[in-house]
Order: structure tokens, then C-alpha cells, then sequence
């Protein structure tokens, strides 16, 4: 069905198609994702945008944002934005990551990361993740996933 453009978005999804990805991502988020309060901004065919709301709990020793929860935040907005393209019943995992950390992520900001599919095989699914903290790039990601079926079994 095709939604009229002026019902959609900057990136060509619907509003409603949004607001129902939101939806759902509340409902069906997992607890670690629920600890870190990663929330679901915006999806689109390839491409999600989430936020993770600065806190206290989740920095290091100098108060800038643990390397640790970046890292997640970029995992998890990667199989966003795979699923966007894949289906959630896709059974994925992650088969590499490399995050470069570019800047401090200081208080008061949230991050934001904006993650991308630059090629989607059958097999490897291949992508970066920008994160900013206020108007400063704070870590690039780059992720390959591996999409698996239920029949294999671990070696």
C-alpha cells in the first residue's frame, strides 16, 4: 500500500510505519537493552536511529559515557536497522565489530546513533553506526552480522 508523501517521512517511511516500529521495539526490547534505555527514534528500510539518554549509571570514572555502552548502543541500532530489512524472525548474530572512539561523550547529552546497511548479502550483512553526543561525533562503528538459521548448530 502506498502512503502519500505527504504522510511520510524525510527518509521515505510513513509516520504511522514509525510510530509502529516505536511500538513494537518498547514491547519486545530485551532487559539488558531495557537496563542500558536504549529507545527506538526512528527505522526505515536499512537504517535506524536510537537514542541512549545520558546517565550517571552508565559512565566511567571521568564521567563521559563507558566505551561499554557505546559499543551496545551500536550493536543494537546495527540489528535495528538489519531487521528493518531482514525481518525480525531473522535469526542473526554479530560477527564483528570495530568501534573507533573519537571523543569524549560528556553530561548533559544523549547519544544518538545512526546506523546504516552498506551491503546486505544472504549470508553477511555489512554496516556503520555514527554516534553523536550533542552536535559532536563521539564513535564510528563498523559491523559485519551473520545471519544463521535454526537448523545450524554451534560447533
Amino acid at each position: 500500500m502506498s502512503v502519500p508523501s505527504s504522510k511520510r517521512n524525510t527518509k521515505g517511511v510513513s509516520t504511522a510505519d514509525q510510530e509502529k516500529a516505536r511500538v513494537q521495539w518498547d514491547k519486545e526490547r530485551s532487559h539488558f537493552v531495557d537496563l542500558l534505555d536504549l529507545k527506538l527514534e526512528s527505522v526505515g528500510n536499512g537504517w535506524a536511529t536510537m537514542r541512549m539518554p545520558y546517565r550517571p549509571e552508565i559512565s566511567n570514572g571521568t564521567g563521559a559515557v563507558h566505551g561499554g555502552a557505546i559499543v551496545s548502543l551500536c550493536d543494537t541500532s546495527f540489528y535495528v536497522a538489519l531487521a528493518s530489512l531482514y525481518g525480525r524472525e531473522q535469526e542473526t548474530t554479530t560477527a564483528a565489530l570495530a568501534c573507533n572512539f573519537l571523543a569524549p561523550a560528556l553530561p548533559p547529552s544523549d547519544l544518538i546513533a545512526e546506523a546504516r546497511v552498506l551491503k546486505a548479502g544472504r549470508r553477511i550483512v555489512y554496516g556503520e553506526v555514527k554516534v553523536t553526543s550533542g552536535s559532536r561525533l563521539v564513535a564510528h562503528a563498523t559491523l559485519n552480522f551473520l545471519n544463521t538459521n535454526r537448523e545450524e548448530k554451534p560447533r
